[in-house]
């Protein structure tokens, strides 16, 4: 066999193994056995649920006194449950909270590799809500593409919940750039070989763009009453503070916006200033 034809041999060898382990990489999710260990180590008791509709899985964890207001958590992109990870941890949102985290529509557990868009993705939890967390104050926490979705959340059922918290999230159809990878990875004959989570979060950014200059997301936002808090930092490259902030205060009420600025923080605030997050949603913070 000459060099070129092994060459040949071992890209297409590499190629057909890459297809075959790429579902199971960078699945970024915690198992709830292992997360059921961990929690209990520390003496918490998390539970851990599978919600169905219309033939969509919402896998969900909680923790903490369902009497309480519930806050929950939506992901970014690629992501799942445990990005609240260190909250569920933190023993002291439980004085006044019920913690919930899911895996959004696509990620996790929850129909894995299966992206929604933000339509269809609020349709989903809307429904979870309702059947899980009726009767109760809901307050909504968003991270990144997690941002819009609590936005699109309260527009599809605003008196569902009491609060609506924006972190870091891109909610400014303008100011979502063009990057040339989206669509080049978006191409069906280089698509496969995106690494697991990757791949759903790159369909789900590229109706991203359309789905925020659409309609049904920039009219029906702007109905919303529900008080709406924005969390973001200075020096975030992938989500600008300054054009999302201002899409913030030209959308709703002065009376009905918070905004509180994080100087120099990161895309990552909710991990990088924890701290700061955790006393501006339990309260222990001013603007």
């Amino acid at each position: 066999m000459n060099l070129f034809k092994k060459i040949i041999l071992i890209v297409v060898t590499a190629l057909i193994l890459w297809a075959i382990i790429n579902p199971f990489l960078f699945r970024f999710t915690t198992s709830d056995a292992d997360a059921k260990d961990a929690f209990t180590a520390k003496g918490m008791a998390i539970r851990t649920g599978n919600f169905n509709y219309n033939n969509n899985q919402v896998h969900f964890l909680r923790l903490g006194d369902s009497t309480k207001t519930a806050l929950l958590f939506i992901h970014g992109s690629p992501g799942c449950w445990d990005y609240a990870w260190d909250y569920f941890m933190d023993s002291s949102w439980q004085k006044n909270f019920e913690l919930i985290s899911i895996d959004r529509p696509g990620f996790g557990n929850s129909n894995y590799g299966n992206a929604k868009n933000l339509f269809e993705q609020s349709e989903i939890i809307s429904a979870f809500v309702k059947e899980k967390l009726s009767q109760r104050q809901v307050q909504l926490m968003g991270h990144s593409y997690g941002g819009p979705l609590v936005l699109q959340l309260c527009a599809d059922n605003d008196s569902l919940y009491s609060k609506c918290i924006v972190v870091a999230g891109s909610v400014n159809p303008e100011a979502e750039k063009k990057e040339w990878q989206l669509n080049w990875f978006s191409n069906p004959l280089v698509n496969w070989m995106v690494p697991g989570s990757f791949e759903q979060g790159l369909e789900e950014l590229l109706w991203l763009k359309e789905d925020l200059k659409s309609f049904q997301y920039l009219n029906k936002i702007r109905k919303i009453k529900t008080p709406v808090v924005g969390i973001y930092g200075t020096a975030d490259k992938m989500v600008p503070y300054q054009p999302n902030v201002d899409f913030l205060k030209k959308t709703f009420q002065k009376e009905q916006l918070t905004i509180f600025k994080i100087p120099e923080g990161s895309h990552f605030i909710p991990w990088q200033n924890y701290e700061t997050i955790r006393d501006i949603v339990q309260g222990n913070k001013q603007r």
